[in-house]
């Protein structure tokens, strides 16, 4: 894909909704804006959803590798007014944020989090 390519949103497949839940509302911060059988969906400003999450393909799942076909990684822009506060809870979670602003869920999907200027 080009490097300048946006996409709305994205549907992850994970193994624990609960954990979903926790990590991507809890932890990231993202309102959780309707459920589903199997899914949840989360969103930035009330919006209907960035993030889904759900467990349609079943829920005994490998972590996400680098050495299998997948997705890489995703992005979320906050703004920078929020950047630094989001990177703090999140570590206070005991979760890693490296200097790239690269984390992982609980199913070990990368995400890259950045700061855009207001």
């Amino acid at each position: 894909m080009p490097a300048q390519t946006v996409i709305g949103h994205v549907h992850l497949h994970v193994s624990d909704l609960a954990k979903a839940l926790g990590f991507y509302s809890e932890i990231l911060g993202l309102n959780l804006m309707g459920t589903f059988p199997g899914a949840h969906f989360f969103a930035a400003d009330r919006y209907h959803h960035h993030v889904a999450a759900n467990t349609w393909l079943g829920k005994d799942i490998s972590p996400a590798s680098p050495e299998k076909a997948g997705l890489n990684h995703f992005g979320i822009e906050l703004p920078a007014s929020e950047f630094e506060n989001t990177v703090t809870n999140i570590e206070s979670h005991d979760i890693v944020v490296k200097e790239s602003g690269h984390l992982q869920d609980p199913d070990g999907i990368t995400i890259r989090l950045s700061g855009a200027l207001q």
